[in-house]
């Protein structure tokens, strides 16, 4: 399978403009600053990258430094990866910021907040904002509404996740 074509759907991959960003991302700071400036990106370097990174449309994705991304991990457009203000809970700084795990995907506008744990292969909704944690192959939608499959993967109905 080719490395760039995500597991779950093959008509996600990575553009161009993604590879050459992911490339330099890995190898030059100073090179992946003029490109992320031109395609409105802004991953810290000093968030690790995994093999498998997917940006499907790379245009105003901000990903904060201590951020930990999962392989398989899909981000749209206007994504924002970022932590709360550590002031406020005295904590460090290093565990402000959110892990997606494998396969998570997440849609355009979407942000994700604080020192989460997303799971595995769980969708998160375009415009979504979310603030708790995610069990895996949960889909999110709006403020925290956590839409949890079951066992056999059934979808409950949102009546039920309250």
């Amino acid at each position: 399978m080719d490395n760039y074509i995500y597991p779950k759907n093959p008509v996600i991959r990575n553009g161009r403009w993604a590879k050459l960003y992911l490339f330099l991302l890995k190898r030059n700071f100073f090179l992946s600053k003029i490109v992320g400036k031109f395609l409105g990106c802004e991953i810290s370097f000093n968030c690790k990258i995994p093999q498998r990174l997917f940006l499907a449309h790379p245009n105003g994705i901000v990903v904060g430094a201590h951020t930990e991304l999962g392989e398989n991990v899909v981000l749209n457009h206007q994504v924002t990866l970022g932590g709360k203000n550590p002031h406020f809970n005295g904590k460090s700084v290093e565990k402000e910021y959110p892990v997606l795990k494998e396969g998570v995907y997440v849609g355009a506008g979407a942000k994700i907040l604080g020192h989460i744990i997303i799971g595995e292969w769980a969708i998160i909704g375009a415009n979504a904002v979310v603030t708790k944690d995610v069990p895996p192959y949960a889909t999110v939608v709006g403020f925290n509404k956590i839409i949890p499959k079951d066992i056999e993967g059934e979808v409950f109905r949102l009546e039920d996740a309250r």
